[in-house]
């Protein structure tokens, strides 16, 4: 599976996906995933991936706007400085959200929310974190890199 989140530094690295905040003007030799955290932005065909930071405060607005095929994301980053209380609110609505995107043809996508090395999650604090919230980590894994190949099968980008 190709890295996600990885930074660009000007040199394009093989098997990474780039995560961006808007389309490029032309066309790249790298891949890419659109991301955005607003959402205004969430019926828009441009995007691949929204980030959900609350999904109780969105999921009118997804239910109403939300395009199929999306991945949906969220983040552990924001775990590290709650409390018991908010970590089992939490994990109710990542089980909620993940419900969600099986019922409306969308990807849910969990990610580290990491800015640095040191706040990389192994696969097997992923897999622990899936199956606390009842997802089988198998199956997650696979729809996840299926979905992927399919964005940027989509895409055309220049190889060197």
């Amino acid at each position: 599976m190709d890295i996600l989140g990885y930074a660009f530094n000007g040199i394009v690295q093989d098997h990474v996906v780039y995560r961006l905040n808007k389309k490029p003007s032309a066309l790249t030799n790298y891949r890419y995933l659109i991301v955005s955290e607003r959402i205004d932005d969430v019926s828009s065909p441009w995007l691949d991936i929204f980030i959900v930071r609350d999904f109780n405060r969105v999921e009118k607005v997804l239910k109403r706007n939300l395009k199929k095929k999306i991945g949906l994301e969220v983040t552990l980053s924001g775990l590290r400085k709650t409390d018991g209380l908010q970590i089992g609110k939490w994990f109710n609505q990542i089980r909620e959200l993940y419900k969600f995107c099986e019922s409306s043809s969308c990807q849910f996508i969990l990610s580290s929310g990491a800015n640095s090395l040191l706040e990389m999650i192994s696969g097997r604090s992923f897999d622990a974190i899936l199956k606390i919230c009842d997802i089988k980590p198998e199956r997650y894994w696979l729809e996840l890199e299926e979905w992927l190949a399919n964005r940027n099968e989509r895409r055309c980008f220049l190889t060197a």
